[in-house]
């Protein structure tokens, strides 16, 4: 307790040591001032009326890493530029992993575009051409007549020819597999539609054709509307050997020989449109019949 009481009575006298000598001394020039350039510190701290300066406040707060002018100038001490021939120097430099030097074929090769578009497009039509071999071989009932492909080194021709060969053989067997599909289309059309004419699900008394002729399939159904029925039958449609076999010359007009006979079958009466009728299927008794000539599909499709 006694020491306590010491060490404030001390502290009590120093404090009233240091007020005494403040007072006693005049007023001193302010520390920061003494660096300045200039005599008069006074007029820099004070205004002319003994007040002090008061700084103007900025609009926002700019830190001193984001002033509001930028010092563009380069630096005096550090990244100065490359010169030209440092910039040479550069150019023949060689580290580890780094891109070739100008001038060396490995940097042709990797930026000349002429030889990566060769690359690219001669990859893709290796790939295509083996996929399209690949396919024909496993899908094609011909694909173990191709010959090897060892031999297209050694006898390229006899390759191509027996290629080609067995390339012909599939389409004739695709034009068959398409010919034989749309017959059954077809009969399966002519079916549906007899059905629907024996059931009564038709409208006999419709103007627009109503599905595929059906005519002469069955002795039970002519294919015939109302209409047609009442003119007596459907028009015949007359080709340019119709009217050959009927009398005309080659070359004349279809549609006029066509109304020039029916305006003739009219006038003579229904004797002799039959006995024309007679003679046109007699001709075409006679002659005989021509062979329809197979179409050829392109791979099934043209």
């Amino acid at each position: 307790m006694a020491s306590r009481t010491t060490t404030l009575s001390i502290c009590h006298r120093c404090l009233q040591t240091a007020l005494r000598r403040s007072a006693r001394t005049p007023t001193r020039i302010a520390p920061r001032a003494a660096f300045s350039s200039t005599g008069s510190t006074s007029a820099a701290t004070q205004g002319g009326h003994g007040k002090p300066i008061v700084l103007e406040q900025p609009d926002k707060f700019r830190p001193p890493s984001h002033p509001a002018r930028l010092n563009r100038r380069p630096p005096r001490a550090y990244n100065q530029g490359t010169t030209t021939e440092e910039k040479q120097q550069q150019k023949t430099r060689s580290y580890p992993h780094m891109f070739p030097d100008e001038g060396t074929f490995m940097h042709w090769f990797l930026t000349d575009r002429k030889i990566h578009i060769w690359i690219t497009m001669g990859t893709l039509t290796i790939l295509a051409i083996i996929t399209m071999t690949e396919t024909f071989v496993k899908t094609s009932p011909y694909g173990h007549l191709l010959p090897p492909v060892s031999s297209l080194l050694f006898h390229p021709i006899t390759y191509l020819r027996e290629s080609t060969a067995v390339v012909r053989l599939h389409i004739e067997y695709t034009t068959q597999q398409a010919n034989e599909s749309r017959q059954q289309k077809i009969l399966d059309a002519q079916k549906r539609r007899l059905y629907r004419r024996a059931h009564g699900l038709e409208n006999l008394d419709a103007e627009e054709e109503q599905g595929i002729d059906v005519r002469g399939l069955v002795p039970w159904d002519d294919g015939l509307t109302n209409k047609e029925r009442a003119r007596g039958g459907r028009d015949v449609v007359i080709t340019g050997r119709d009217v050959v076999d009927l009398g005309g010359s080659v070359g004349e007009d279809v549609t006029q020989f066509a109304k020039h006979l029916k305006e003739q079958t009219e006038a003579e009466g229904a004797g002799a449109a039959t006995a024309a009728d007679g003679a046109i299927v007699k001709d075409a008794q006679q002659q005989p019949p021509q062979q329809q000539r197979k179409r050829k599909l392109w791979l099934g499709i043209w």
